[in-house]
C-alpha cells in the first residue's frame, strides 16, 4: 500500500509497488520539425492491443447483445489508456464507443491533466483542466449528439495549433493555441458504463516511461486505512536526521472540502523505510489540512501550521461569506521529532484580518531565518482572499519567540497569487515564490528586506514556467569562500498540464536557473523539498501514470546531478 492522491473526481489504486529511490528520467526527445507520424492501435474490435488499464480489468460482456466485441467498464477507479504518448505536432485520435447513460455521470476522455467530458451536469458536454483555462465552456447537450447504448465515433484532431473535438463527424468543440506534448491519453467511465469498440492514436508517438514507485508500501492506499484518498505533501528533515512526510487524508471523496484529516509517516533511515501512518489531527467531519512544517533550529521543536474549516463549508461559500463558519488557523507542536504532538491550538485572531475570508498555510514548508538582523525568526508562507476584492494575495506569518506567539507579516502589494513558499537570500533578504493565476504561466517573485514585514512588487520569472500549481523552493547551501550557494526549486515544468516534475538549481540567489533535473516526465503536481542528513536532497511529490493523483513518491538526488 502507498499514499494515494486524486485530482478532481478521480481515484486510482496501484498495488504491489515498493519504495525505491528513483533515478533521473528524461523527457522523450521529440523532433523539432517534421515529427515522424506513427499509429498505435489501443483497442481493435473489442480486443486489447497496445493498451493499459488502471483499476479492475476492462472486459467484454458476452451475454449482452452488442458488447461481446467491446471492452466495458463502469465506476470511478478505472481507466483505459494508451501505452504510448503523443508528442508535439499534429495528431488524430479515433474512438468508437458507447455510453449506457446520458444523465451527468462525468464520463470523459482524458489527456494529461485535462479532459473532454462526454456527459457532465445537465447532460452537457464539459471541458476541464489546465488546457481549458480561459477557454469557453462546452455547451452542447450530449443527448442531441448520441443516444444511450448506441455506438458513436469520437475524434480529436489537431492540425497546426487548432484542436477539434468531433462526434460522429460533427465538430462540437475547438481548442486553439495548443501545440505541446499530449502525453498518455485514455477514457474513464466515472459513474457511467462505457464500452470501447475501437481506439487508435496517430501522430508523433513515443514510449512512455514507467511511473515512479509510490512512497509507502504499507499504509495510505485509496480505500484503506479509512480514507478515500490522500493529497498535499509536506516534507521536513529534523536535526536528528528523522524525516517526516505529511499529507491530507480525505475520508469520503477527492475534493478539497469534507472530512479531511492530517496524517504523517516518519523515517529514521533517510527515507528507505517508513513508519505506519499516524493521524495527527482528526476533527470529525471537518476539514483539517494545508500542512506547513518548520523546525526551530535552536530548540529542535517541530512546528506544524495548518488550517481548519467546517466540512460542509466549501471554498466558494467561505469566499462569498455565506458559509456557516470560516477558515481558521492552528498550530501543532512536537518536541520529540514527531513521535508525539500537542493538541491543535488556534491562532486565527493573531494572524488573520477580520475582512479576510479564505486562508491557506503553505502548503509545504516554512523556514527559520539564519542570517542578518532577523536571524531566528520563523516564517510560514500563506495566502488569503480579501472580502472586498475577492482576490488572492500571498502573505507570511512569523514568530520571534520560537513559535510561542505568531504575528501577521506583510502581504503582496498586488493580487493574483496564492500558494507560496519562501527562501532566504544572501544579505538578509527573503524571496517569496508564488503560484500565479495569470495567463503568463510563470511563477511570480517578491522580495523582502525587512524580515517579511513588507514585500516588493511582483515580478514574473520567465525560467520558472508553471501550469498554475503549487511549487517548492529550498536553500540547499550557503556561499563559502569562492563557492556560491545553491537554491533549488521544484514544480511541474509545463505551461499546459501538471506534468514533468523538474528540479532546477540557482547559484545566484534565484536570478537564473541554468541547471535542472527531470524527476518524472509524466503527470505530477504538488511537491516539497528537504535537505537530508547525508547532503542529498529529498523531494516528495504527487505523480502517476494517467494523472498526478495516483500516488505520492519520495526520491533523493545529489545537487551534483543537476545538469546543464
Amino acid at each position: 500500500m502507498r499514499w494515494l492522491l486524486t485530482m478532481t473526481c478521480l481515484a486510482i489504486t496501484l498495488v504491489g509497488m515498493t519504495l525505491v529511490g528513483m533515478t533521473s528520467m528524461n523527457l522523450p526527445r521529440l523532433m523539432a520539425s517534421e515529427p515522424e507520424v506513427t499509429t498505435s492501435v489501443v483497442v481493435d474490435d473489442g480486443k486489447a492491443a497496445e493498451f493499459k488499464s488502471i483499476g479492475p480489468e476492462w472486459t467484454s460482456i458476452k451475454d449482452r447483445p452488442g458488447l461481446s466485441n467491446a471492452l466495458v467498464a463502469s465506476g470511478q477507479n478505472r481507466w483505459l489508456l494508451s501505452q504510448k504518448g503523443i508528442g508535439a505536432g499534429d495528431f488524430q485520435i479515433r474512438v468508437r464507443l458507447q455510453l449506457a447513460k446520458l444523465d451527468g455521470t462525468a464520463a470523459a476522455f482524458d489527456f494529461g491533466s485535462s479532459r473532454f467530458g462526454l456527459d457532465g451536469k445537465a447532460g452537457l458536454l464539459f471541458v476541464e483542466g489546465p488546457l481549458f483555462r480561459n477557454q469557453p465552456a462546452a455547451t452542447l447537450k450530449i443527448a442531441d449528439l448520441v443516444q444511450p447504448d448506441v455506438p458513436f465515433l469520437l475524434e480529436i484532431v489537431r492540425k497546426d495549433e487548432q484542436t477539434r473535438f468531433l462526434i460522429n463527424g460533427q465538430t462540437v468543440y475547438t481548442l486553439n493555441g495548443w501545440k505541446g506534448s499530449v502525453g498518455r491519453v485514455g477514457l474513464r467511465p466515472w459513474r457511467n458504463e462505457l464500452a470501447v469498440f475501437d481506439f487508435s492514436i496517430k501522430g508523433n508517438l513515443y514510449e512512455l516511461p514507467a511511473p515512479p514507485a509510490p512512497l509507502f508500501q504499507s499504509g495510505f492506499a485509496g480505500g484503506t486505512e479509512g480514507y478515500h484518498t490522500y493529497r498535499i505533501p509536506s516534507l521536513t528533515a529534523m536535526r536528528s536526521g528523522t524525516l517526516l512526510a505529511l499529507c491530507e487524508g480525505r475520508k469520503n471523496s477527492t475534493g478539497d472540502s469534507g472530512d479531511i484529516d492530517l496524517v504523517m509517516k516518519r523515517s529514521t533511515d533517510g527515507g528507505k523505510t517508513w513508519s505506519q501512518p499516524v493521524v495527527l489531527w482528526d476533527d470529525g467531519e471537518n476539514t483539517c489540512g494545508n500542512p506547513c512544517l518548520a523546525v526551530d533550529q535552536t530548540t529542535g521543536e517541530l512546528l506544524l501550521l495548518a488550517t481548519w474549516n467546517r466540512g460542509d463549508d466549501h471554498e466558494s461559500e467561505i469566499i462569498a461569506q455565506t458559509s456557516r463558519d470560516t477558515r481558521r488557523i492552528y498550530i501543532l507542536r512536537s518536541k520529540d521529532d514527531g513521535l508525539t504532538w500537542s493538541q491543535p491550538a488556534e491562532i486565527t485572531k493573531d494572524v488573520k484580518q477580520p475582512d479576510w475570508t479564505w486562508y491557506a498555510t503553505g502548503p509545504g514548508g516554512g523556514i527559520q531565518i539564519q542570517q542578518g538582523s532577523h536571524a531566528g525568526r520563523l516564517i510560514i508562507p500563506c495566502d488569503h482572499i480579501e472580502a472586498i476584492t475577492k482576490k488572492y494575495y500571498s502573505h507570511i506569518i512569523y514568530s520571534d519567540d520560537h513559535g510561542q506567539t505568531w504575528k501577521l507579516g506583510g502581504r503582496t502589494p498586488t493580487a493574483g497569487v496564492n500558494e507560496c513558499e519562501v527562501v532566504e537570500l544572501t544579505g538578509g533578504k527573503l524571496l517569496l515564490n508564488m503560484r500565479n493565476a495569470s495567463a503568463s504561466r510563470q511563477r511570480q517573485m517578491s522580495v523582502s528586506d525587512d524580515g517579511g514585514l513588507t514585500w516588493s512588487e511582483l515580478k514574473p520569472d520567465a525560467a520558472l514556467i508553471e501550469p498554475v500549481c503549487q511549487a517548492a523552493i529550498l536553500r540547499a547551501s550557503w556561499p563559502t569562500g569562492q563557492e556560491p550557494g545553491w537554491i533549488l526549486f521544484s514544480n511541474p515544468a509545463s505551461t499546459t498540464s501538471r506534468t514533468n516534475l523538474t528540479v532546477r538549481g540557482s547559484r545566484d540567489d534565484g536570478k537564473t536557473w541554468p541547471v535542472s533535473k527531470v524527476l518524472y516526465p509524466g503527470p505530477a503536481a504538488y511537491s516539497d523539498l528537504a535537505l537530508l542528513p547525508d547532503g542529498r536532497v529529498g523531494c516528495l511529490f504527487e505523480a502517476g501514470e494517467a494523472n498526478y493523483a495516483e500516488s505520492i513518491v519520495f526520491v533523493t538526488f545529489a545537487v551534483s546531478e543537476l545538469t546543464k
